[in-house]
């Protein structure tokens, strides 16, 4: 149960980061290969930082506020690199 919480924590800060660095225009247009609508991309934003309050919660109640908290930190780190890596990865269309 504690290992599922933990990939759960992973993916849910990997996906909050690839929704705030989608919301910049630039990272979008280099993505999709096209300007993207107001409509759209409106849901970004509020869902990487409801993701990235996910992953919190999961590595509070993985592990304590103590521990949890710094887990989170170190979580984060290595999901905003990551997320910079696929970006640069595949960043053309």
């Amino acid at each position: 149960m504690t290992a599922l919480l933990l990939v759960a924590a992973c993916l849910a800060s990997y996906g909050g980061f690839a929704c705030l660095a989608l919301a910049m225009p630039e990272h979008w247009e280099r993505w999709r290969g096209r300007s993207r609508r107001a409509v759209a991309w409106r849901w970004l934003r509020p869902t990487g930082l409801g993701l990235l309050a996910l992953a919190y919660g999961l590595c509070v109640w993985r592990d304590g506020i103590s521990f949890g908290s710094l887990l989170w930190t170190v979580l984060i780190s290595a999901a905003a690199l990551a997320v910079a890596f696929t970006l640069t990865w595949r960043a053309m269309r």
